[in-house]
């Protein structure tokens, strides 16, 4: 970590950003703009999400590939190698993160009914998505594999491996958490539904730190905890 620290961070990455806000805005109104349908009719909206979610992710990571292209497939190679020594931790931490989120969850039970929730107002928003069994290919692929790559490209690459250069990567890391945390909970009815992505965001902080900044570890790490809530709504939607 300390050679780490004595680099320059990517400055240019900071554009990622841009892109995540800014362009999946222009591109919403541009899609219901010229096609109004996923505007006016509620049943089409979903598709309008992961539509503009799709090409975001798929910009984000095209600008992040080009902006360390000289040493991008050299620093794949040596992470995925480095993966298979980590899996035994990935696999302890996440069945740490399943039994906390456990008594987590048994511990909101006994708030103020008014505080108490079900399914985050994220959650709600996301079950959306699987009402249309004809979605769901595009939706796996949105939510399991795009949005855990963005999200720890921004959120854990940017944010503490770039950043952490400048400014230390324990502060970077709780700023990282508290940015990731909050942007789950924008239409949250309750402040307690930031738990769970609170504790999310640590697993995936603690991970990345832990492997000295290997991105594809906590790469896997989220896509195991949206592939296994991926796999429990549709075994609820059986049901």
């Amino acid at each position: 970590m300390k050679a780490r620290q004595m680099q320059h961070p990517t400055w240019r990455d900071l554009w990622a950003f841009l892109i995540y806000f800014v362009f999946s805005q222009v591109l919403l109104t541009a899609l219901t703009f010229f096609f109004p349908a996923f505007h006016h009719s509620k049943a089409m909206q979903p598709m309008a999400f992961l539509l503009v979610s799709a090409l975001t992710s798929l910009c984000v990571i095209g600008f992040l590939a080009w902006s360390h292209r000289h040493q991008l497939k050299s620093k794949i190679v040596h992470q995925l190698k480095t993966l298979k020594g980590y899996a035994r931790a990935i696999l302890l931490s996440y069945v740490i993160y399943i039994i906390i989120n456990a008594f987590v969850v048994r511990a909101l039970n006994y708030l103020p009914k008014t505080w108490q929730f079900n399914n985050t107002a994220n959650q709600k928003a996301l079950l959306m998505l699987f009402q249309d069994k004809s979605w769901l290919p595009l939706v796996f692929i949105v939510l399991v594999v795009l949005t855990p790559i963005t999200e720890e490209l921004l959120f854990r690459h940017i944010l503490i491996g770039e950043l952490g250069k400048k400014f230390g990567f324990i502060t970077m890391g709780s700023l990282s958490v508290l940015i990731f945390t909050l942007l789950h909970v924008q239409t949250a009815a309750t402040p307690f539904e930031a738990i769970p992505y609170l504790m999310m965001a640590l697993l995936f902080v603690f991970m990345y730190i832990y492997t000295r900044c290997n991105i594809v570890v906590s790469i896997v790490l989220h896509m195991i905890v949206n592939g296994i809530s991926f796999l429990s709504i549709i075994l609820q939607n059986v049901s």
